[in-house]
């Protein structure tokens, strides 16, 4: 940006109109702030000035003196009306040295959803591909799906997550059970397909939410301080949260532990009341069979080994083990762990494939 350029925020009260003040302030940009509220919402962050609404007659006055004062040289407008009322202004009386730098909120959200749509459309002919023998899901499904999970952090994409529909497509009786879920991207994608293939599967999640537990000790030094400086529990909060207003009751059940004594309170070996979620709902029984088991927790040789050496005996023939980052870049655990689920199995594989840096391995 020109060290010149001052920046109208207007109306700065909106929730797009905060954030991108707030992130020009961090950027050492001169900003001024613009709303028609009584009060100042930026609490004194940057000069502000109470503006008319755009329709309101002394608007026009109010506005080319504001821009006057400040030397202001362009607009970010998040909001749909103000964006479109400045837009006609700046052309109707030929303000050429002033210009909006965003598109307004509706045209933002409208290409949002051309590209979710877009991505939809892979998504069904992907699980088409994956799933030859089953109907994907409708398009508006899966745009549903897409919408949500890319709401939440994450590193799972498109492909990886088309794939996990594909298999509930095609998995007998059981389970899902999810082995680190970090913010939910993955888990919610499961949750949303859980009746795919006309079985209704409850989904159970064992993540420790735990800085320490997160950190991959095969890694050099300087990745585990990362991954140790990242907060992980913090992350717990915000996933319960999702969770408590997305699953429908009976639906799934969380637990804040290790892969170890996770599969001990899956199996009935240990009690995990105290660190189970969402506790306004009932614990969900597992019925000891697993469907589709989902593996992304700690990447170290000996974690990502025993992840699947615990929980792959609970899968049954038909069910599939979905093994996170098989294409590591930054090691070989997972790799490791699934072609030596591979040679286990040995002619009990039905299929097996990748999808997305992910193993996908059904057991005949």
């Amino acid at each position: 940006m020109n060290d010149m350029s001052v920046t109208l925020v207007f109306p700065v009260s909106t929730p797009g109109g905060r954030a991108y003040l707030k992130q020009a302030l961090e950027r050492g940009e001169r900003v001024v702030g613009a709303s028609s509220d009584t009060s100042d919402p930026t609490d004194g962050a940057a000069p502000w000035t109470k503006l008319p609404l755009v329709h309101d007659p002394e608007f026009l006055a109010a506005f080319l003196g504001l821009v006057r004062a400040h030397g202001v040289t362009q607009i970010h407008a998040s909001a749909h009306m103000v964006h479109a009322a400045l837009g006609d202004i700046l052309r109707e009386h030929g303000l050429t040295q002033l210009r909006i730098i965003n598109r307004s909120a509706l045209e933002e959200e409208f290409a949002r959803w051309d590209d979710i749509f877009a991505r939809a459309q892979h998504w069904q002919r992907l699980i088409g591909a994956l799933a030859p023998a089953q109907t994907p899901p409708e398009p508006a499904f899966l745009a549903g799906v897409i919408r949500l999970a890319f709401d939440l952090f994450g590193e799972s994409y498109d492909d990886k997550l088309a794939a996990l529909l594909a298999c509930l497509l095609d998995a007998p009786k059981g389970d899902i059970v999810e082995i680190g879920s970090l913010f939910g991207r993955s888990a919610s994608v499961l949750l949303a397909g859980r009746t795919l293939g006309g079985e209704e599967r409850p989904l159970f999640v064992f993540d420790p939410w735990s800085t320490e537990a997160g950190a991959q000790k095969d890694l050099p030094q300087i990745m585990q301080d990362y991954t140790r400086a990242a907060g992980l529990e913090r992350v717990a909060l915000a996933f319960e949260a999702t969770f408590a207003a997305l699953a429908p009751q009976g639906a799934m059940t969380a637990y804040r532990t290790p892969s170890v004594s996770g599969h001990a309170i899956y199996g009935g070996a240990a009690d995990g009341e105290t660190v189970r979620l969402l506790k306004t709902r009932p614990a969900l029984k597992p019925a000891g069979r697993i469907a589709l088991l989902h593996i992304d927790g700690n990447h170290d040789v000996a974690c990502a080994a025993e992840d699947v050496a615990l929980w792959s005996p609970l899968v049954p023939p038909g069910g599939w083990v979905a093994i996170d980052d098989y294409c590591w870049r930054y090691g070989d655990g997972p790799k490791l762990a699934g072609d030596a689920l591979l040679e286990r199995w040995g002619d009990g594989v039905a299929r097996a494939f990748v999808a997305g840096d992910c193993l996908f391995v059904q057991r005949a």
